[in-house]
Parts: structure tokens; C-alpha cells; sequence
């Protein structure tokens, strides 16, 4: 798969602006490839119930990740993704 450097330096510079982006887009149009190619950044997958079940205490699960960059692909998979966006 071929680097989006663009989109990546386009992240980056939003980042700088705002705590909470959203990334949206068709299926399969590498926006997962997208968020693994960002650097100094954890990567989860909503989609794993191991995953889902570390978000189950929002409150907990932020607080442990202070100061953390942090994707969170799939969270549409979350029972109450609202709650760990606020």
C-alpha cells in the first residue's frame, strides 16, 4: 500500500488544532492504513471485544492514557462511543 503522505501531514497539522478529529470515508479506502501510518500514536480496534472491554470504564480508560495520542478505529462498535468522546 502506498504512503499518503499528504493525509498524513494533513492529521498531523489538524491535531495541533483540535483534540478529537474524525476521519470518515468509504469502505476499504485505507483509512485503517491511514491511522497505523501515524507516528507516536496508539492504535485501537473497537472491533476487538478485548479492546472494547478496556473502554468499559471510559473515565478509567482515559485517565490511564493521559497526555497519549490515541486512534480508536471502529468505535462505532462501542455500546456508547459519546462517553469516551466528550
Amino acid at each position: 500500500m502506498k504512503s499518503r503522505l499528504f493525509w498524513i501531514k494533513r492529521i498531523e497539522s489538524l491535531w495541533g488544532e483540535r483534540s478529537v478529529l474524525w476521519l470518515s470515508g468509504v469502505r476499504r479506502a485505507g483509512k485503517t492504513f491511514l491511522c497505523r501510518s501515524l507516528m507516536d500514536c496508539e492504535y485501537y480496534d473497537c472491533e476487538l471485544p478485548r479492546v472494547r472491554q478496556t473502554m468499559n470504564n471510559p473515565q478509567e480508560f482515559l485517565e490511564s492514557h493521559r497526555n497519549c495520542r490515541m486512534v480508536l478505529d471502529e468505535i462505532h462498535r462501542l455500546a456508547n462511543p459519546s462517553e469516551l468522546l466528550r
